[in-house]
């Protein structure tokens, strides 16, 4: 019984290499994939914007009042 199947061993190891492949694979592909980010159009302004109009939580306000 304590013999071991070399078969279950090869089997194992590759489980093992492609899981490591897998792994390093998902850790670098931004490197090798970068997302290019223009500064041109993420001003503060343009940050401002994507926020929402401040009329909308003004008019809110004076809902309440």
């Amino acid at each position: 019984m304590s013999e071991v199947v070399h078969s279950v061993n090869i089997m194992i190891a590759i489980l093992l290499v492609g899981v490591g492949i897998t792994i390093y694979w998902i850790f670098k592909y931004d490197d090798w994939n970068p997302n290019p980010i223009n500064t041109d159009e993420h001003t503060s302004a343009s940050i401002s914007d994507s926020r929402g109009n401040d009329s909308e939580d003004t008019g809110a306000r004076s809902r309440e009042d």
